[in-house]
This record gives structure tokens, sequence and C-alpha cells, in this order.
């Protein structure tokens, strides 16, 4: 076999692979595609993304995950980037990597949780109200579960997302979500290459949370008291209140003077979450082999450090941290002329320890927001302790809490104990592949068998502590403690409790790969059947953790027997025909109606191999292409078995059953246009249409309740559509032999719309019959403020008196949001909501790619954004009464909010308790539109005669960095527009310096 490598004449955002296959060639799994070799030694190939479209040559093949077609042959939508460009960002998460690498896949980081991030990930918007995740296929083999976020850039060779109808319609009821293809890196033929690389990363908050000082919180919450009793009822009663009804003006003052300790100004965030965190990641690959046996191997560590702090305890370290190991062995067999083969053994092993009874650290970051600067604390320190009797007690440096939390975040740091999770990720796979030349020419069979198996086991370590409140019944200037009397009256030693759950999943797979050319025509063709099961063990008392209802249903395995078929012809190199058929079927539907076919059909015409364009200056590549599939979809919300009913023991029915139910089908369309203009340029474009017309929707809106059931069956009879546009521009130079550039840019447009879910009509005076009917899935809704009086607010007795009569159900305040009456009936309620912004999911996402190389220098840049999304946002850091200790709690948002004297206001009136003004309205419902600079990569290859000094062929030194800076439009600087939510952590800006030596 001799593989070729192009030069990168085309482009840095492209490449191509040529292939001249010998007739003794085996192909091995037609879905293993990741060839790389050049004179018996592997090509770097370094590309910020992989072009299919710019075909300048033919024997190209691009994975489809379970098989694979030449990228000129392509006729659906597919968009591709190499592991090279992934290894710029430097995270621990590969979802996060993904971020404006793959046109047409929009991504949220919900959380930027170090030691457990999560990451949202859509393919072309939303088509149905149900399950969107995506299909996801590493080397051939469905994935079962999330857990390949922990494969490192180190070990993929590319990346790809199917997208379209066509391309996902042979994997039935998991193709409606569009598909991820990860492909992992080979061996080749050669003497063994070894890759050496360390990253040392240190990370920040890019928005940390600000605490007010003591003397402004004090302030505040007394003014929001004040506020409060500014109704008309109160008013009118005489029952308004000071400004000294939650803090005294004694206290007030000791506050504001700041220099006694007595009157405390603490900032819980910098006590217990720390400034900067830092990751270590060291690995090796090593590959390389000869014909009978290639080989790569691959090892990875990654420690992670606790962004929060804990202090020295000599009885046990609660310091959380993460240790993770990955490793991966994929080994090629040719046992023979006819017969090759492959073994496979990859995993993850990942030590987690977190604070006592807390599943994360954001679960314990979130206890931070809880406690008010003006408490005392952390420690009691030397003040005398009492009992509630006021009996003095013997002990010191007590941990303080308020009487309305429980537990206070340095007590679960320090004095909870810990728990230890070790969770392992294994997949093991084989398969022979039997070259049937004897029979024909380009004929194959092959099998393969995977076994993926997932295991966690906690050891939790728990100790009770004392927490003491401070006893304010003598004024602040007595520092004295009053012991709390709860579950942790009395500190204890710590106890150990165990815990385990187990998941399999065993895929067995076989299939016939044709791959044929005669003259002027081409065949490519495959045939599958895979067998899969799924198996989850589940506590039985830790079912009701999970939600569920019918509690057998998530012990039980899950099953699917698949089949189909793909056929490509191809005629000289210009026109492509293909076909695809999936028939795939599911425990999740009765017998009857678990099977599903699921057809398509697509064509593509490379208009510039035509006479009249061949050899054309301008217009050097013109592709036309277009598809038409039907997918499916059984991610339906997490149910299981619809079909039947549910009865407790006691005969009592809990749950009806649709013995009809089936899976969702979505009807698919693509058009696309691929260009490549004066050498340097190239466009694609692809406008594309989904339909789902049996989306599965509650019974409960058009059917009675009868003898009380609580829970309705299912029914296949929504409808929803969805639309959009992908465009993307790339532009290459190679000025001269030491300096290159390139610049490209990537715009996805998704719209989808909710026909029908049987929703009832409001009925008379709602000026908005339906809430989700005719609207995106996502659509915001509340109330639009009325700024006739020019600010909005409630500001004078006059306007709180006609606000008072109108508003239904709710006492309005002086200083509160005036709403619109828009549906003329001289009432405020729920009639006059109206659609306000957009969904939650953005419709634009786009990004930015650009670099430079000269000489050995090298330098990329990824910015990317949102446009033409919104969301309600009225929790921690925006509504100022939120908080489970009711404390309140402040950030710069309400700094300059109305008061009587302050009509000229950028927030309501302040609160202690949730008023009008925190319903869902046009202020709250936030624009979390967004622009940000993803990564910036600066790297320099050492001079060969350097790196030899360390034996080594190549040094290469990066500085990279991630999330540096965000531009948005949120009211409020400390929360990110993808978390929208400040008790999460928000996403960490990385900068890491890392060094690649290749031996």
């Amino acid at each position: 076999m001799k593989i070729r490598i192009l030069s990168r004449t085309y482009s840095t955002l492209q490449f191509a692979f040529c292939t001249k296959l010998a007739s003794y060639c085996i192909l091995l799994f037609a879905f293993c595609t990741c060839l790389y070799a050049q004179n018996n030694t592997p090509a770097d190939v370094v590309a910020d993304s992989l072009s299919l479209e710019d075909n300048r040559t033919t024997d190209d093949r691009i994975s489809m995950g379970y098989y694979a077609t030449p990228t000129a042959a392509i006729t659906g939508a597919i968009e591709t980037v190499s592991g090279a460009t992934l290894e710029k960002t430097p995270v621990a998460d590969l979802g996060l990597s993904l971020a404006g690498r793959l046109n047409g896949l929009t991504t949220i980081e919900l959380t930027g949780n170090l030691t457990n991030s999560s990451v949202y990930k859509l393919i072309r918007g939303v088509s149905t109200a149900n399950g969107t995740d995506p299909l996801v296929i590493i080397d051939g083999v469905i994935c079962p579960t999330s857990n390949w976020d922990y494969l490192t850039a180190h070990e993929i060779e590319n990346i790809s997302i199917l997208k379209d109808g066509s391309s996902t319609a042979i994997y039935g009821m998991q193709g409606a979500g569009g598909a991820i293809i990860i492909t992992t890196k080979r061996g080749f033929e050669g003497n063994a290459k070894i890759e050496g690389y360390f990253d040392q990363s240190f990370q920040q908050n890019v928005r940390r949370p600000k605490f007010i000082t003591s003397a402004q919180y004090v302030k505040m919450r007394n003014q929001a008291a004040f506020n409060d009793s500014y109704t008309l009822e109160k008013i009118n009663k005489g029952e308004t209140v000071g400004l000294y009804t939650q803090f005294s003006e004694s206290a007030v003052a000791g506050f504001e003077q700041g220099n006694n300790p007595l009157y405390p100004n603490n900032d819980w965030y910098s006590m217990a979450v720390n400034d900067w965190a830092q990751m270590q990641r060291a690995g090796t690959n090593i590959m390389g082999g000869k014909e009978s046996i290639k080989y790569f191997i691959n090892l990875n560590y990654m420690h992670q450090s606790s962004p929060l702090k804990v202090t020295p305890n000599d009885k046990f370290d609660a310091t959380p941290s993460v240790n993770s190991v990955n490793f991966r062995s994929n080994i090629d067999l040719h046992l023979n002329r006819y017969l090759s083969g492959f073994l496979r053994l990859s995993g993850n092993v990942n030590l987690q320890k977190t604070p006592a009874d807390y599943t994360s650290n954001e679960a314990v970051y979130s206890t931070v927001f809880e406690l008010p600067p003006t408490m005392y604390g952390p420690l009691t320190g030397d003040a005398p302790l009492f009992n509630a009797a006021g009996t003095l007690l013997e002990g010191s440096n007590q941990v303080v809490t308020t009487n309305a939390v429980d537990k206070p975040v340095y007590g679960i740091l320090n004095r909870s104990g810990y728990d230890k999770l070790l969770q392992t990720s294994i997949v093991a796979q084989s398969g022979l592949t039997l070259d049937m030349e004897f029979l024909t020419k380009g004929l194959s069979l092959s099998a393969l068998m995977a076994y993926q198996t997932y295991a966690n086991s906690s050891t939790a370590t728990v100790q009770t502590f004392k927490s003491y409140v401070r006893d304010l019944s003598q004024g602040y200037e007595t520092l004295r403690f009053i012991q709390k009397l709860d579950d942790r009256s009395t500190d204890d030693v710590l106890t150990y409790g165990k815990y385990s759950q187990f998941m399999y999943s065993l895929n067995l797979f076989a299939h016939a790969d044709y791959n044929r050319t005669f003259g002027d025509h081409s065949i490519d063709a495959m045939a599958y059947i895979t067998s899969m099961t799924h198996d989850k063990e589940i506590p039985l008392n830790d079912v009701s953790a999970y939600g569920y209802t019918r509690i057998g249903a998530y012990i039980l395995p899950y099953k699917r027997l698949d089949m189909g078929v793909t056929a490509t012809y191809g005629y000289k190199n210009r026109y492509f025909l293909k076909g695809d058929l999936g028939y795939t079927g599911s425990d999740q539907f009765a017998r009857g109606y678990r099977y599903i076919t699921t057809p398509a059909i697509s064509a593509a015409w490379v208009a510039s191999e035509e006479d009249f364009l061949k050899g054309h200056d301008i217009l050097t590549y013109l592709k036309l292409r277009a598809s038409y599939g039907l997918n499916a979809n059984d991610q339906l919300g997490g149910y299981r078995f619809m079909y039947l009913d549910e009865y407790s023991s006691d005969g009592t029915e809990k749950a009806m059953g649709n013995p009809f139910v089936t899976a969702e089908k979505v009807k698919k369309q693509n058009y696309g246009i691929d260009l490549g203009l004066i050498k340097d340029f190239t466009l694609h474009f692809d406008y594309y249409r989904a339909h789902t017309g049996n989306m599965l929707i509650d019974g409960a809106i058009p059917m009675p309740v009868y003898g009380g059931i609580p829970s309705h069956p299912k029914l296949n009879e929504g409808k929803m559509e969805n639309h959009g546009l992908e465009a993307s521009l790339m532009y290459q130079k190679q000025l001269n032999k030491d300096f290159s550039l390139f610049a490209g840019a990537g715009l996805a447009f998704n719209k989808n719309k909710v026909i029908s879910i049987n929703e009832v009509p409001k009925g008379e005076g709602y000026k908005y019959q339906y809430r989700t009917e005719g609207f995106s899935a996502t659509q915001s809704w509340g109330y639009l403020i009325d700024y006739s009086n020019g600010n909005g607010y409630i500001n004078t007795i006059e306007e709180l008196e006609k606000a008072t009569e109108m508003y239904i159900g709710a006492a309005p305040r002086l200083g509160d949001f005036m709403y619109q009456d828009i549906s003329g009936d001289g009432k405020i309620d729920t009639k006059d909501y109206a659609p306000i912004g957009y969904g939650r999911i953005p419709e634009i996402y786009y990004n930015v790619n650009l670099g430079f190389e000269y000489k050995r220098f090298e330098f990329s840049a990824l910015l990317q954004g949102t446009a033409r999304s919104s969301m309600f946002i009225n929790d921690l850091g925006v509504d100022e009464a939120y908080s489970r200790a009711s404390d309140g709690y402040y950030t710069d948002i309400h700094m300059n909010a109305w008061t009587p004297d302050n009509h000229n206001a950028d927030f309501p009136a302040l609160s202690n308790a949730t008023s009008i003004s925190h319903q869902a309205n046009d202020f709250f419902v936030m624009n979390t539109a967004y622009l940000k600079l993803r990564n910036l990569e600066v790297a320099y290859t050492l001079p060969e005669n350097l790196s030899r000094l360390v034996a080594a062929e190549k040094i290469r030194i990066a500085f990279n960095a991630q999330n540096l800076f965000t531009f948005d439009h949120i009211r409020t600087k400390y929360i990110d527009p993808e978390t929208v939510d400040m008790s999460v952590f928000q996403p960490y800006r990385v900068l890491n310096v890392g060094i690649k030596a290749t031996f």
C-alpha cells in the first residue's frame, strides 16, 4: 500500500489524502479511515479544520461512522476537524474543545466546573421537543454513554459531524439528532515514533462573583424592608416602616466604620474559592509497525487541583481534586493475503475527591452565596460559647453559621469528611475482515465485537460537627455564640460507607463492503447488522434520586437490533447518486411497533469537472448537493416502556400506557453548494429543512382525567418543524516559502417552530391564545414593561393606586415595574404575557478563525459567538431576594436601584421577598448573545540542531489560552451568558504552556 500526503498548497484549513491501492490491498474496516503515512513515516498534518468538498483528488475516504466514503462522492452535509486542531484547546473535557470548530454544532457550557463540566451539544438546532442528543460513534462503534468526553485530542485523528438525513438514515432511531464521528489514531509501517507532551495550565473564573461590603449590605437590606412596606394597603393603614428595621442605626454606623472585628466584613467567595486553579497533563504516543502489525499506543495522565480552599487538617485530607489516567491501544493485524483484523483496548480511570455528602464541587460552590458578609466567622475563635439554656460551654474555634443555614461552607469543606469516587470506563474491541477478492474484487466481509463497561465505586467518609450562631441579643459590641441544636450538635468521628454502580454495553456487528471502480463507474456499498445490549445497575435505594416513576424499567437491559444498507454510484468522478436504508428496532415500544424503516436518497454533481468549467481560472471548483431522508428518534424524555400500564402494589393504577406509541419520524431535506475560487478561497453553503410529524407529546391536554389517574399516556400527535442555513468561507495563501496565512469564518442559522402539541387555547381575553404552538420550542414569555411615564416604575401614590387596582393576585409597591395591559381588560395578569426575545438556544452560531505561520513561528486565534438568544434570568445574582438563607444577595445590578429619592434607576425597588417586579418580564428576559475569544495559540518549533541535543526529531513549545475575553449583553457583569446562573461555576479562563517532543 502506498499513501501520499498532499502538500498544503490548497489550505491550512484543509488537507487531502491520496491512496493508490494495489490489487492485493485489504481494506481494514471501511469505517477506519484514518490512514496517514508518508515514505513509511507518519505525516504531521496541522490543520484548523478539514474541508470535505474542495476535492482535487478522488481517493480520500472520510468516516461516516459504520462505513467510509470517498470525499469526492459525499452527497450530504458533513463537517470535520482534526485532532491536531483540538490540541490547541487546553481543557480536560473534549466537549469544550469543540466550541466553534464544527459549523452546524452548537455548544453551550452549562457549568464551568473544572472537575465535572457540562457541555450541551446540538446539531442543527431542535427538531423535536424530546431527545436531541447527537449519536456518538467512536471507531465504528456507538458509545452508549457520555463518557467519550474523557478522550484527549492527542489520541484523536479527527472528529466529524453528520448533519443531514442521508448521512444518518442508516442509524434509524438513533440518527435524528445527527451524529458525532470520532476516529482515533492508528499505526503505520515504519520505525517506531514516540511523542511526549506536557501541559501546565492556570485556570481562572472569567466572571468572579462580587461580594459587596457589609456597609453596603446593611443599607440595602434596610432599604429593601422599607420598600416592602410601601404597598397601598400598608400605606393606608400607616404600617410603613423606617430605614433601620433589619440593622439598627448603631449597627449600620459600626459596619460603616469598617475597622472593628465585631462588625465583620467577610467576602465568603474569597474565603472559600481560589482565584486560580491548576491542571497538569502529561502523556505519550507510541506508534509504528510493519506490514503484518501496526500499532498506536497512548497513555495520558491529568491532575486537576481544587478551585475550593481547604484548611489543613491533621485528622483527614478533604482537599478536592481529580486524578485521571487515559489509555489506548490500537493494533491492526495483517494475518495473510485475505485476512486482517484489529484489537483495541481503551479506557479511563478517574479518581475524584469531593467534600462529604456532596456529589461535586459545584454543589459546595453554591453554598458560598448563602452567608451574608455581616456574619462573623468562619470560626468562633476564643469567644464564649453557650447552649440554648444559657450554660457556658467549653471549647473554641467552632464553626459559625446562621439560623437559616444548616451547613456553612467552611464546615462542609473542613469538618464534614470527604467522598472518594473511583470511576472506570473500559472499551474492548476486536474484529476480523475477510477480503473476498477470490470471488470478486472490492468485496469484503467483517465482524466486530465491542464490550464497553462503566463502573464507579464511592467511599464516603462523614463527620458531624458542632455549629454556633452569634448571639446578638446584647448587640454587636458583645461577641458570644449559642450552639445550634440540630443533628450536628456534637462532634463525631469519621464514619465510612460504600456505594457502587455498574453498566455494560455489548455490541455485535457484522457488515459487508463493496468498493470498486469500473472505468468511469464506481460503486461504494455497505450492508450491516448489529445487536446492542445495554445494562446498568442502579441500587434500589437510589432509584428515587433519578426521579423515575417506573422503577423496574430502569434496571432492565436496553436492547436494540439494527440493520441497514448504503450504496453510492459514481460516474466519471462527476455524478454521484446515493441511497440509504435503515431498519432498526428498540424495546422501547410494543411488539408490532418496535421497528421502523428510514430511507434516504441523495445526489451530487461536480460541475467543475465538466468540459465547460474545467481549468477555469476563477471558478476552480463547483459541486452541487441535494438529499432527502427520513430519520427517527427513540429518545423520549427518559421514559421507558410507555406502552405498559403501571400499577402500585395495592392495585392502584399509577400510569396509563399507550400500546401504539412508536419512534418519532423526522423528514429532512438538505441542499448544498461548494465553491473553490481563484485557488485561495473556498465557500460552502447549505440550506436544510426538518419536519417531525408524529412528535411524542403528553396526552394530559387533549384527554380528560378519569378515576384520578395521575399520569396520562404519551401520544404520537405532535408536529414541529426546523429549518436553517450554514455558510463558511475560507482563505489561505502561501506568500513565500517562509510565510503563509489563513482566515475563515462560519455561520449557522437554525429556527424551529412548534406546529402542534394539542395545546388548548387560553380562552377569551388572551391576546396570545397559545404559548407553545406557533413559537420556538424555548420561546421566552413575560410581561412588557410600560415606559409611558418615562422610566417604567411606579413612582407616585397616584400610580400606585392605579396599579393596585390593575394587578391581580399581587400587591405592587412603590418602585415596582409597571406592566402593559396588552389584553386591554384593565387588569394585569397572565393574559398580558407576550413573547419576549428569543429562546435559550441561540438561533445564530458563528466563528472566525485566523492565523499565520512564519518560519518556525505559528499563530492562530478562534473567535466564537452567538446571536438571537435570550433567557429569563432571575436567580442568584439577579433576584436580590434569592437565597436559601433568605438573607439576600446583592451585586452590581442592584447598586442603582429605585428609591423614593432616585427615580433614575437601573433596577426596581429592592425587596427582601419576591415581588411583582421579579415576574418574568422584558427586564429579566436578558439577551444572552455573546462573542468570545475562544482560543489563542502562539507556538515555536525549535531548530533541529537544538532538538538533536536531547535526541529529539522535533520539539514544539506552545502558549495557548481559552476564553480570554467575553463581550455580551447580560445586565450584570458577574454572570456568563452561557451558564446564565451565578450559583454554578462560571466558565474558566485557561492559560497554558505546553511542550511536545517527537523522537
